[in-house]
């Protein structure tokens, strides 16, 4: 497929990007709560730093529309997909299937937690002893290899 060589940040961002056209599809959503519907699917929390640019960027291409609908209180951005975006989406939706297959794959054999711990092992690691870090490099090695046996490679 076309995404197959591409960065696993662009992955993310164009799995997101067809994500977030699938939920608006059903319903307009104000940002807050397309994050918290994404986290659901992901079970991985998406930072207000990664959506709204996104989001911005939805609006850029005319995929969605945003608007200030008045609620008497706090500023309300609420999206609504458009026709180009449902278009996009439709055109899009053997890749977005493709997408879902890998990341149920993905969460069957316990990479995403494995990419969650990860980021938890990075956020830290300034804490770790000497012997951790040396037992954390033998577990990294031994995952390392065990990926290479399957045949995968850089």
């Amino acid at each position: 497929m076309w995404y197959e060589r591409r960065s696993v940040r662009v992955f993310v961002r164009d799995y997101v990007m067809l994500k977030i056209l699938e939920l608006l599809s059903k319903e307009n959503m104000h940002g807050y709560r397309i994050m918290k519907e994404l986290e659901k699917l992901f079970d991985v929390r998406l930072s207000p730093g990664v959506i709204y640019p996104i989001l911005r960027n939805m609006v850029d291409m005319g995929l969605i529309s945003a608007s200030e609908p008045s609620t008497g209180g706090r500023r309300v951005v609420v999206y609504e997909i458009t026709q180009e975006g449902r278009e996009y989406l439709e055109s899009n939706r053997r890749a977005l299937e493709s997408f879902d297959k890998k990341f149920s794959r993905l969460k069957e054999c316990g990479l995403i937690e494995f990419m969650k711990r990860v980021g938890e092992v990075m956020r830290n690691i300034d804490r770790f002893s000497d012997e951790d870090v040396d037992k954390l490099r033998r577990s990294v090695e031994n995952f390392l290899k065990e990926i290479s046996s399957l045949g995968v490679s850089r």
